[in-house]
């Protein structure tokens, strides 16, 4: 069986609405794809849920022992093992141990954003490269570094987490931005205009107007005025921010993901960005689209629980 199964994974993508379970084969290719909803009602049966999905991805590959990662939407002590999530109802518990104890074998969670830069990283845009970074704009900012194809490890697993470092206070003040209160309790986050939400109350605080990102981008496209402008203060915030990863990181290349990643010219957009707020003469990290887009997640998951028994 184990012969038959060699190199095979499994990856899940555990979000607040679904989960997604995918068998990879030994190319990281998915197989086989399951999703279900995501339980709510407490930890127990959100526990239940993914030891079903574990068993359901060892019984296809064949393999009892198929090693399986997760992709959640928070963070995992790496001391405790203790998961730290607003989306799940799974704070406070030790998420892999527990699920290694129910269904054995080797079973590893991990950030969602660190997981898409993993993927991305390995076969991914990002696979030329030797310094990737994976940046998230979606719902939130979030994301991952890579060297070598590993995830770049840290004191908390907090490397990554650029959507919590301050908004520049020069752009601040030069549009007028009142400052916001993030969701992780500071105030004025670059997460609070520079994600999906972010995008949309940075429309309404500079046009006094309501419209969702994909409305907003949309308008602009048509030749809004307004909605062009919005738009353009969005670039010159993710330009500020690409410019914090590459002062505190320096990857050769770095990959967007979620929603905002869709915006039509978004690499042409945020490269002359970043030209406009980096220092001089410094060579600039790629800016690529990702080649998995949404089963990034469960892609990187995947990879990282095979990196586990290598």
């Amino acid at each position: 069986m184990r012969d038959r199964a060699a190199g095979m994974c499994g990856g899940l993508d555990v979000g607040g609405t679904k989960i997604e379970a995918t068998l990879f084969d030994a190319a990281q290719r998915p197989v086989r794809t399951v999703r279900r909803p995501t339980p709510m009602d407490g930890y127990d049966s959100l526990l239940a849920a993914l030891i079903e999905e574990i068993a359901g991805l060892r019984l296809a590959a064949g393999d009892p022992a198929l090693p399986v990662g997760l992709g959640i939407p928070g963070l995992v002590d790496p001391e405790t093992g203790h998961a730290v999530t607003a989306n799940l109802p799974a704070t406070g518990h030790p998420l892999a141990r527990d699920l290694m104890r129910a269904s054995g074998g080797v079973i590893v969670v991990q950030n969602d954003c660190k997981c898409f830069a993993l993927s991305e990283a390995n076969g991914g845009s990002g696979a030329a490269h030797h310094g990737v970074f994976g940046l998230i704009l979606g719902t939130g900012v979030g994301g991952g570094m890579c060297h070598g194809g590993r995830l770049v490890p840290g004191l908390n697993d907090l490397a990554g987490e650029v959507g919590h470092h301050a908004l520049p206070a020069h752009l601040v003040a030069e549009f007028g931005l009142p400052l916001r209160t993030c969701g992780c309790g500071r105030i004025g986050c670059y997460e609070t205009y520079v994600s999906g939400r972010g995008l949309a109350a940075l429309c309404n605080v500079t046009t006094g107007r309501s419209a969702e990102a994909p409305e907003i981008v949309e308008l602009a496209g048509r030749g809004d005025a307004e909605m062009d402008r919005v738009l353009g203060i969005w670039a010159r915030l993710t330009g500020e921010l690409l410019h914090a990863i590459q002062l505190h990181l320096d990857p050769e290349c770095i990959v967007l993901g979620g929603g905002l990643s869709n915006i039509p010219g978004i690499q042409g957009l945020l490269s002359a960005a970043l030209k406009r707020s980096a220092l001089p003469g410094l060579r600039e990290p790629a800016i690529y689209t990702p080649t998995f887009g949404d089963s990034s997640g469960a892609r990187g998951a995947a990879i990282l629980a095979l990196q586990e028994i290598k």
